[in-house]
């Protein structure tokens, strides 16, 4: 009887394992149409700081990530909406958890000009629009002294966060 519990424990888990293998792909960039990587101008990378919500955030931005996450290009047209309905259907059948999961595993880029200055907003990936932040490099003046900073947006329509500073020192 003890060999069939454990023959049955090890069948059950093997079962398990399966299923978090075939789930972890489903998130996979390319299972999901993602292909041309995404490149941030070079003014934006580094290291940024600003506050949100009264905490101290931290951004960090290389060429092709944010904060760990990569960065592709945004799908367009046909494309685009073939992948859209292809995730909503298997968030569906996942009890509408895999388009977080999708979303949050990598984010969309695109390049957008604001007040004549190039900027890029990311997004999770798939998520449509009205989301994620934007990204400005701008210039501001502390204590009489011009210094980089980078403007911060959010939402649908670039709504002012905050200006983030490579010196956690400038964040007020």
């Amino acid at each position: 009887m003890d060999e069939e519990k454990v023959v049955l424990f090890f069948a059950a888990f093997l079962v398990v394992l399966g299923f978090a293998s075939v789930h972890a792909n489903t998130a996979n960039a390319a299972s999901w149409g993602a292909k041309k990587i995404f490149t941030t101008p070079k003014k934006i990378r580094g290291v940024w700081y600003h506050k949100e919500n009264g905490k101290i955030v931290r951004t960090k931005i290389t060429a092709h990530t944010v904060n760990g996450l990569k960065l592709y290009k945004v799908l367009k047209g046909k494309e685009a909406d073939k992948w859209e309905l292809k995730l909503a259907a298997a968030d569906k059948k996942a009890d509408y958890k895999l388009a977080d999961k999708v979303s949050s595993s990598k984010f969309e880029a695109y390049t957008f000009k604001f007040h004549g200055v190039t900027g890029f907003n990311a997004d999770g990936w798939l998520a449509g629009g009205g989301d994620g932040y934007y990204y400005v490099p701008v210039k501001r003046t502390i204590k009489g002294k011009k210094v980089n900073a980078l403007r911060v947006g959010e939402g649908a329509g670039n709504y002012f966060v905050d200006y983030a500073y490579q010196n956690k020192k400038l964040v007020k």
